[in-house]
């Protein structure tokens, strides 16, 4: 009886890493075959991926962080407003953005006036999100959200909008295509 529940337990710990893995290759593969979306005019809060936290222009908007989150790969910062950024740690590109998030919080779940380029904001329609920004995305389901995608094969950006059940934006995300 103990070798049989031994086996049981093993074949369903390596179904559940299998699972993993194949969504995890699923999300990643569907990005490459998505066809590309031209998102060099995509910015949110008035800045893109690339931009620096430390230039004058950002600092003159944001002023401080409000807090950070410790990461081993990158800065997180939370900033006035709503913004959440990632950026490098260290070297010559110390500060540059690599993800730029907005999200809903428990006490104002949409509440939040930044938006993307093409005027999506934190509680618009998932309808709204394919109207103007297309047919060519990517889907991806994490964390209980409907994730829509879409990217930039040309700058290596991915724009995702997080929809909770009801079909409404909750999160938004500009990132570096390779960030994890």
């Amino acid at each position: 009886m103990g070798k049989m529940h031994y086996k049981r337990k093993l074949v369903i710990v390596f179904t559940i890493i299998g699972i993993v893995l194949g969504l995890y290759v699923y999300s990643a593969f569907s990005q490459k075959l998505t066809k590309s979306t031209d998102l060099s005019d995509e910015s949110i809060g008035g800045f893109k991926v690339f931009d620096n936290i430390s230039s004058p222009e950002f600092i003159r908007e944001y002023g401080e962080p409000i807090d950070q989150d410790n990461n081993n790969a990158y800065d997180y910062y939370y900033w006035k407003g709503g913004l959440k950024t990632a950026s490098i740690k260290t070297d010559e590109d110390k500060g540059e953005i690599m993800r730029l998030i907005i999200s809903s919080t428990d006490d104002a779940q949409f509440e939040n006036s930044l938006q993307t380029s093409k005027g999506i904001k934190l509680g618009s329609k998932k309808a709204d999100v394919l109207s103007k920004y297309g047919d060519h995305y990517y889907k991806s389901y994490e964390q209980g959200a409907d994730i829509i995608g879409y990217i930039d094969h040309k700058r290596n950006i991915t724009l995702e909008f997080w929809c909770v059940p009801g079909g409404r934006v909750a999160e938004i995300r500009l990132d570096d295509a390779d960030v994890i």
